[in-house]
Formats: structure tokens, C-alpha cells, sequence
């Protein structure tokens, strides 16, 4: 929210400099992300025009009389179209200092220029946002008076950041309410009288009918004798300063209100409200409303309007309508400063789109209270435009005054830790606006003011004190919660992959245990279901960090994203699931990569790659040999996925990344990650050492026909249990399926290599080995003799 130190200024009598108050606003929660310095003017004074003729040497200059009062007219030469006898403006004098030129005296054909008139562009301010030439002031500015001084155009500009639970502090009274607070200034404020609460109800009165209850609270007012046309220089200025476009006398008066007050406000031309009547209530289906800025919009009853007994004429709390629009010839309007449901409009927000100043205040859930003050200080100002103000009518509930919070002195300190005196917490709880007694010696009685709807409990008004007392005066102390450490043995293990993987060629990276929605949901946008539901964290810092991650998996696709398939990764962390009424933590090992967008479709050698790596990986860890078989896992590709095991002992998933999930990360080629429990894996097995026989080996090879659904695994440690002590290695080096193998069969090849450790291993014996294992896979698989 950007706010000029100079609108706070009219509040409160800040002492400091600008970066002194951006370091108070963040001290009390309200961090500043920029100050903008405003650049060097001197010499620019404010003159009426006296006189105005044709230059005498030139078509296209005129020469002003220029009256500054303080002495003789200035003479100016000026090329400006928008120049009129009787016109009050801004006149940079000789030895003025603008942001980018310094004035001196000039000749221009023939007649000496003693100044210039001044555009908003050389105040430094949007020169589309004003009237194209000179800058136009009010009739009523007293003349020879600081332009930059009358303005505030030198007093620097706050970009601050409002949290979420403080929608009253998105406002200037706000932050200026909470400086004066902290260093103990009073804080001025401006009467938030009605003038229409003396007036007569107006002939036509305007009639609110609320059918929908996400409406709380609608304060409605009627104005005649409006005249639509440039609001005052002074309120034009302000609002560009807090970057907002100037428009008319009639929209810059609202949102001069909102951001002063903070609450939105709107006007309907009250001869386009058919019978006068105003409706809050939810869209029809399919009902449709062109909105200010020129865009139809098909509704849903998703959506709450403002209608008349006709049409829609505004989104509540976001957009007005054309329907309604206050246009040129517009001489009465209605008011309507309104309170609503704040879920409703954010969600109608996010359902059309659309965003606005409004719609940012509402969706935090306003304190109704603040309509009253709103509409209060919008009759005001256009009441000081020459409109006509009729008495205000509510709708809706009335403004209840808060519960009071029974706080005890010692609580606050048994809190904070630090002593403060009751009546200085007396002190800092009015200046925020809290009413406050004392009940018992100890005890204060505290109401908190109408536009607070954050202070509840005791704790909130604690929280408050220390915020204006300052937390820099609450010493430090270390919690007794012992620090939470892993095993030294976990610490290892994962010490010891992380080392082999980078031995591997992987680079280590860290993503978020918190992930937003937009992450997580990636995969089931792209109908691949997650591997669990996602736990959602009950009170989340941000939209960001909503959910605890169920899978290592989505984080390192969003940083190959960003990065490409020039980087291998791995990350070591830990992953969430919900088990009934507890949360399931389990430390888990992702490594992988993009492989080139355009491989061989013969030869997918980036599966062989990652299934290699998974094996180096495995024999360092546990000392053994890892076992591959078909398998799926959530995210991988159907059919180009294996289930890792050790020994019996499944413990991961490796494969081709299922293309869908590869397209939802903006992946050009296909990922290969392979995925593993570190918890399932078994401890490290010692290899033993075997001398080698000295008496030579031989080998026989045989090709084995049998059902598809057996794997090459199964085989050999059949081949293997069926040879005994004299296999030295099985191993199955083709597979071939075909006519010659037969319908749901498939032929392997297998070689085993046969060794004793006491003679040499007769033919005899081989061939005996070979019966043997023909017997064992015939019995246990159906193998056949491939013919």
C-alpha cells in the first residue's frame, strides 16, 4: 500500500525522517518493502493568470501576465493550449529547480519569459493522469504559496505491507492510529459527523432490500446537485502520490475515502436505480453484467450483486457496473458504503478473476463499523463540492459494541517477561483506541475499539502492548524445549548416499517440506493421482507453504523446470502422510534427471542409466546386489517402471517420469527419477572373502520357454538352488518372444558357469547339474526345452 508521509503527517506529528518511520511501521508489524524519494523542486509558487494574449512574433506562443502576489506580474511566453485569462497555476519563478531543467530568464522571439507554467510532469507526477498541458489549480488557492510545500510534493512515499488479519491498518488513519501510538503523540482526527444526520430524508429515499446474509451491514445516502468534473488539485495530487489514476470528482472522492478510512465506497447515478430500489443478493445463473471496465461477465450464484428490480448494477465489493455508472450528466447519486462476508467476496474474486483496491479491503473481513465512518467522511467531502446531503439509511444489523476482555496486569508480565507499569498499558491501549477501567487493582476492563476485530482474548490485547512498547526492550531468553536431533546412525546413513550420489555425478538440492497448492496440484490437474493426500497444515504463514509435501517427486520437477536437463539432482528429506489422527513422518531418497527431448525410440538408454546408478548406489549402501521386476509406481509411466528390491526386501521405485506429469512441469523431454525408502533399506552386509578355485570352470547355456509373467530374477535363483555348490554364476543374457516361443510365452536364455573347489568338473557332472535344473523350473515354473 503506498502512502505518503505527508497524509500521515496530517494525522500525527511524526518526528522522523522517513527511514525512521519505516523502521517504526516495521517494529510494529507493518513492514515498508520501498521508500520512494521524491526529487528536487524549489522555486515553484502558485499564480493566476491576469492577462493572456497572442505573441507578436509567433503563431504559436502566447504571452501570459502571470500574478504571484508579491509584487508586479510576471511576464511568461508559453506553447501551452489550455491557457485561459482568470486561471490559477503552478509558475516555476527564475532560479526554479525542477527534476530535470533549472529556469532561467529567456528570450523567446522578441519577448522576455520570466518563469514557466508548470505540467504535473514537472512536479514529477503521471502526466497521463492529468490534464494534458498546464496543471490546473483551484480558483480558491491563495496565491505566491510553495507548490512543493502545499502539496506534500517533497515528503517521501511508503510502499507498506499490510498481514492479513489487519484490514483497518490498510488505510492512512491506520498506520497513522498505530505511529502515534508507538511514539506517543496524539493522534488527529477528523470529525466523522454525517452532515446529512441534521438533514430532511430525501423525497426519493433510497430502499435496500438485503436477501442474501453475506451482506451485514449497508449504509445508504443520497446527494443532489452533484456536478461531475476534475476533483480539487489538492485531492487529485494526494491520490497520485498513492498511485491512484485520478478520474472525477465523484470516483476520486471514494477512493480518496477507502484509502483514508479503509473502507470502499460506491455511487450509482440514483436516476438509473429502477423505482429506487437496491437489492443485494446472489446471481442467477447465467446472468450477465458489463462491468466498468468495459468486460461482460457471465455470472453464477457463486457471485453477490448489488441489482435494481431490473438488472445487476455492481459486484459487491468489487466492481461497479455500466448499468449503474455515474456519467457526465449525473446530478444525484446514491451512496453505499457496505460491509460483507469476506470469504464470499474472495471467492467470487477468484472465480471471475478479477482483482480491486476494493476487493483487497472486503476480503479480509471489514469491521462493519466502519461504514459508518466511511459514508460520514464521503458526505463531508462532497458536501464541500456544493452537493446536497439527505439524512443516511442503515440496513442490516446494527454496529454492537465489542465484549470487554478481562486482562490481568500480571498476566502481561508472566507473558512478556517485562515489567510495565498499569497505567502506561493503560496508556498504550487507549492510543490504539481501546476503552479501558480498571475492575479490581490488577485487573483492567478493556473494550476494543469498533474497527478492531483481531482483539479477543487477553493474549491479543498482550500482544498489542508489546507491539507499542517495543519488542527490542523484551530481552531474549532461550526456551527450555530441548533441541530435537536426529540419531547419529540416521545422520550417517544419510551422510553416507548423499555422498555416493554425488560420487555418482547427482548435485544435492533442498526444496520446500511446505508447498502451496499450485505445486501440489500439478500432478492430479494432470489426471495422475498423488501418491497421498495432502496434509493440510491448520494455520499456514502463506498460500505457499499450505501444505506438508507427500513425495519428494513434484518439488524436483519444478526445479528441472527451472533448469533444464543439463543438471542430475538428488534430495534426501523427509515426506508426509495422514494416518487417521496422526501425521506419518518417513525420510525419503529421490535422485534423477530430464533426459534429451528426443531419444532413440529403439533404445531408451536413460532407463539403463538410472537403473545402473541405482545399483552402484545399493551395492555401496547394503553391500548386496539389487533386484529389479516389473512394477508401478504413482507418477511413473506404466510400462517403464521397475520395483527395487534387496533381497526380499522391496525398497524403492525407478523409472520414466508418466509424460503427462513430465507436460504439467513444462518438462520438453521425459524425467527418470528413481525414488527410495531409507528406512527400508538393510544394514550394510560385510562381503566375505572367497579364494578362487584353482581348477578351471566350464559353462552350459539353455534356452528355457516360459509364461510371461515370470521374470529373469526368478529364473536364475531357481537355476541357482537347483545347481548347489558347484554354480559360480547364473545369469539370463536374452530374452526372445515370438511364434516360436507361443502365446503368452516368452524364451530366456540362460548361462551357468560351473566350478569345483576339489577337481576339475567332469562332463558328466555338468550334464547332471543341467538335469537337475530342468527338473526344478519344470516343476516350479512349466519351463520347457525351447525347440
Amino acid at each position: 500500500m503506498r502512502i505518503p508521509i505527508s497524509w500521515l503527517r496530517d494525522f500525527a506529528a511524526l518526528p522522523d525522517d522517513a527511514g525512521a518511520i519505516a523502521d517504526r511501521l516495521a517494529m510494529l508489524g507493518f513492514p515498508v518493502a520501498a521508500i520512494e524519494k521524491r526529487p528536487t523542486i524549489t522555486g515553484v509558487v502558485t499564480g493566476r493568470i491576469v492577462a493572456l494574449e497572442k505573441h507578436p512574433n509567433a503563431d504559436r506562443l502566447q504571452v501570459a501576465q502571470v500574478d504571484i502576489a508579491g509584487g508586479s506580474a510576471l511576464t511568461i511566453a508559453t506553447a501551452a493550449t489550455n491557457v485561459a485569462n482568470g486561471q490559477t497555476i503552478a509558475v516555476a519563478t527564475v532560479g526554479a529547480q525542477l527534476p530535470a531543467l533549472k529556469i532561467e530568464r529567456r528570450t523567446m522571439r522578441g519577448v522576455v519569459s520570466h518563469g514557466m507554467m508548470i505540467s504535473a510532469d514537472e512536479l514529477a507526477l503521471p502526466a497521463d493522469w492529468f490534464e494534458d498541458g498546464i496543471l490546473q489549480l483551484d480558483g480558491t488557492t491563495p496565491l505566491g504559496v510553495d507548490v512543493v510545500e502545499l502539496f506534500g510534493l517533497a515528503a517521501e512515499v511508503l510502499d507498506v505491507e499490510i498481514t492479513t488479519n489487519r484490514p483497518d491498518a490498510m488505510s492512512v488513519i491506520g498506520l497513522a492510529r498505530e505511529l502515534a501510538a508507538s511514539y506517543g503523540v496524539p493522534l488527529r482526527l477528523p470529525s466523522f459527523v454525517n452532515p446529512g444526520e441534521a438533514a430532511e430524508p430525501a423525497a426519493e429515499a433510497p430502499h435496500v432490500i438485503l436477501e442474501s446474509a453475506d451482506c451485514h451491514r449497508y449504509v445508504a445516502q443520497r446527494f443532489d446537485g452533484v456536478s461531475v468534473e476534475a476533483a480539487p488539485a489538492w485531492m487529485r495530487v494526494r491520490l497520485a502520490l498513492a498511485g491512484q489514476r485520478p478520474i472525477n470528482n465523484l470516483v476520486d472522492v471514494s477512493n480518496y475515502v477507502m484509502l483514508e478510512t479503509g473502507q470502499p465506497l460506491h455511487f450509482y447515478d440514483a436516476d438509473r436505480i429502477e423505482n429506487g430500489k437496491l437489492i443485494v443478493r446472489s446471481a442467477r445463473e447465467g446472468e450477465t453484467i458489463v462491468t466498468l471496465d468495459g468486460v461482460a461477465r457471465k455470472l453464477s450464484p457463486q457471485a453477490l450483486v448489488i441489482a435494481d428490480e431490473g438488472q445487476p448494477l455492481c459486484l459487491a465489493g468489487l466492481m461497479g457496473g455500466m448499468a449503474g455508472e455515474v456519467a457526465s450528466e449525473t446530478r444525484a447519486i446514491v451512496l453505499e458504503a457496505a460491509n460483507f462476508n469476506g470469504t464470499r467476496i474472495r471467492r467470487m474474486s477468484a472465480s471471475l478473476g478479477m482483482r480491486s483496491e476494493a476487493s483487497a479491503r472486503h476480503e479480509k473481513s471489514l469491521a462493519p463499523a466502519l461504514t459508518d465512518i466511511g459514508a460520514a467522511r464521503a458526505a463531508q467531502l462532497l458536501s464541500a463540492l456544493g452537493a446536497t446531503a439527505y439524512r443516511p439509511h442503515e440496513f442490516g444489523a446494527s454496529v454492537a459494541p465489542a465484549q470487554p476482555i478481562a486482562l490481568p496486569v500480571r498476566e502481561a508480565e508472566r507473558v512478556l517477561g517485562l515489567a510495565i507499569p498499569k497505567e502506561r498499558i493503560e496508556r498504550h491501549l487507549r492510543a490504539l483506541g481501546c476503552d479501558v477501567a480498571s475492575t479490581e487493582s490488577n485487573v483492567l476492563s478493556v473494550r476494543p475499539p469498533a474497527w478492531r476485530r483481531d482483539l479477543g482474548i487477553a493474549v491479543d490485547l498482550i500482544e498489542e502492548i508489546a507491539r507499542i512498547e517495543g519488542y527490542e526492550r523484551i530481552d531474549a531468553v532461550e526456551p527450555s524445549v530441548p533441541p530435537h536431533a536426529i540419531s547419529s546412525a540416521r545422520f550417517e546413513l544419510e551422510r553416507r548416499v548423499a555422498h555416493a550420489l554425488a560420487a555418482l555425478g547427482y548435485h544435492e538440492v533442498i526444496t520446500y517440506s511446505l508447498q502451496g497448492a499450485s505445486l501440489s496440484e500439478r500432478m492430479p490437474r494432470a489426471s495422475v493421482a498423488a501418491s497421498e493426500p495432502a496434509v493440510e497444515v491448520r494455520n499456514p504463514l502463506s498460500e505457499e507453504q499450505r501444505f506438508l509435501r507427500s513425495s519428494l517427486l513434484p518439488g524436483l520437477l519444478d526445479y528441472l523446470e527451472s533448469y533444464g536437463p543439463t543438471v542430475r539432482v538428488f534430495e534426501i528429506g523427509d515426506v508426509f502422510a495422514a494416518d487417521q489422527n496422526r501425521i506419518l513422518e518417513q525420510t525419503s531418497v529421490a535422485f534423477g534427471f530430464a533426459a534429451d527431448p528426443s531419444p532413440q525410440p529403439w533404445h531408451d538408454s536413460s532407463f539403463l542409466r538410472l537403473k545402473g546408478d541405482c545399483e552402484a548406489l545399493l551395492r555401496k549402501m547394503t553391500g548386496r546386489q539389487a533386484d529389479f521386476s516389473r512394477g508401478a509406481g504413482i507418477g511413473f509411466h506404466p510400462g517403464k517402471t521397475a520395483s527395487v528390491s534387496v533381497g526380499d526386501r522391496e525398497v524403492g521405485k525407478l523409472g520414466c517420469i508418466d509424460p503427462r506429469v513430465s507436460r504439467a512441469f513444462e518438462l520438453e523431454g521425459n524425467a527418470y527419477f528413481c525414488m527410495l525408502d531409507l528406512a527400508a533399506l538393510p544394514e550394510y552386509e560385510t562381503p566375505r572373502y572367497r579364494p578362487p578355485s584353482k581348477y578351471p570352470s566350464t559353462y552350459r547355456d539353455i534356452a528355457l520357454v516360459v509364461g510371461v509373467e515370470v521374470s529373469a530374477r526368478e529364473i536364475e535363483r531357481a537355476v541357482a538352488a537347483a545347481l548347489g555348490d558347484i554354480c559360480t554364476a547364473v545369469r539370463v543374457f536374452d530374452e526372445y518372444r515370438g511364434p516360436q516361443a507361443g502365446e503368452d510365452r516368452k524364451s530366456l536364455a540362460v548361462r551357468m558357469t560351473l566350478q569345483r573347489y576339489d577337481a576339475t568338473i567332469t562332463d558328466e557332472e555338468a550334464d547332471a547339474a543341467v538335469s537337475r535344473v530342468l527338473d526344478a523350473v519344470r516343476d516350479e515354473f512349466g519351463a520347457t526345452i525351447r525347440a
